[in-house]
């Protein structure tokens, strides 16, 4: 390579080491200015009373501590978002690998604030594990048993938190859906096989949504959720499993106005990730059978309209935002797998480009997005 090549590179790496910098950084603020209040909750409520919403990971824990601080909030997600980080590296070196050529793709994806930076700053809340299963999804070689344990692990998505279903739900469909079934026939029995365990995901999140809800009065659960915490507990925080979907769609579409005046600064967000946008287009475009492309589109517009109902019923669209953009970069990853008449050799994101050395670096600088307000 020569050193002109060379030096073209440079930025992209200088961009690599901004981002990493940055994650520390949000680590230690989120760890001395930040009381993890609905995290801790999450830590501390079972299956205690019977089945409800939300309440595997407390049960989980609790098989190994009677009592919980709110520092195993920090603990625990920070162990996760390690295991995240480790199969994202994997995957990308499977899927591309860490030639110089990619550089500038790996600089926007995992320097993207939609991504590693905002699941630090959202620590110790349940998006990071949808992103685990998917990415997991591209890594595991495929047989038989392979739509097994995606179902298996969707389940346990929805049972630690139901909005996994749209969060997650449709981005690991796509990348099954590519992985078990493109390289392969259609027979009835397979395709038997995914409606009948996609059925059973189904019937598992139709369960948590609407028979959820604590089945106990919230006097109980309080009393029992505070016999397992060391610090006292928000009383408040109970509407979190004794809410129905009604009245989430109250609370969010109440406050609609006032986060409305937010979308713009969202646009922008996704503006800045321009280049892997006309990537990820390329790379359909270049698909080399159309039932490959509608494949790959219809999963698309499955993932957004999943996050469309999601912000319909929840309002904390910074992580709705940042989670449809990671979920963008797992649809990129899984058509990069199909067989393409792209080059491989070509440059995903050109390298020497005003536009995209210009966005690298605002991509690069924007430390995170944010949890329910950008910023």
């Amino acid at each position: 390579m020569s050193s002109t090549e060379d030096v073209s590179y440079r930025p992209w790496r200088a961009m690599i080491a901004v981002s990493a910098a940055i994650i520390p950084c949000v680590f230690l603020y989120k760890l001395y200015f930040h009381k993890p209040l609905i995290e801790y909750a999450h830590l501390l409520v079972t299956y205690h009373f019977g089945f409800a919403k939300r309440a595997l990971i407390g049960t989980v824990v609790s098989l190994f501590a009677s009592s919980i601080s709110p520092a195993s909030v920090f603990v625990i997600g920070l162990s996760v978002w390690l295991v995240a980080l480790l199969l994202f590296i994997v995957a990308f070196k499977k899927i591309y690998g860490f030639s110089e050529n990619n550089l500038p793709l790996f600089a926007f994806v995992a320097g993207s604030p939609f991504f590693f930076k905002n699941f630090m700053y959202s620590i110790g809340y349940f998006d990071i594990y949808g992103c685990i299963v998917a990415l997991a999804a591209l890594i595991l070689p495929v047989g038989a048993f392979y739509p097994l344990a995606l179902a298996a692990a969707c389940v346990v998505l929805i049972l630690i938190h139901p909005i996994h279903m749209l969060l997650y739900g449709p981005v690991i469909a796509l990348i099954l859906f590519v992985r078990y079934y493109c390289p392969s026939d259609f027979s009835a029995l397979r395709v038997g096989y995914g409606l009948l365990l996609a059925a059973v995901v189904v019937i598992v999140f139709v369960a948590s949504v609407f028979y959820g809800q604590m089945p106990v009065p919230q006097e109980t659960w309080l009393s029992y959720v505070r016999s397992r915490a060391t610090v006292p507990i928000d009383p408040n925080l109970s509407y979190i499993w004794y809410s129905t979907i009604s009245e989430e769609l109250k609370r969010t579409w109440t406050v609609m106005g006032n986060n409305a005046l937010r979308f713009p600064v969202y646009a922008i967000l996704i503006a800045v990730h321009l280049p892997l946008a006309r990537y990820f287009k390329s790379l359909v475009q270049a698909l080399a059978t159309p039932w490959h492309k509608r494949a790959v589109v219809a999963g698309v517009l499955a993932i957004c309209a999943g996050y469309l109902i999601i912000c319909m019923v929840v309002f904390d669209y910074s992580r709705w935002v940042s989670n449809w953009g990671v979920c963008m970069f797992l649809a990129m990853f899984a058509a990069r797998l199909l067989p393409s008449t792209l080059e491989t050799s070509a440059h995903p994101i050109a390298p020497d480009t005003k536009l995209n050395l210009t966005l690298g670096w605002a991509v690069a600088l924007i430390p995170r997005v944010g949890v329910t307000k950008p910023f």
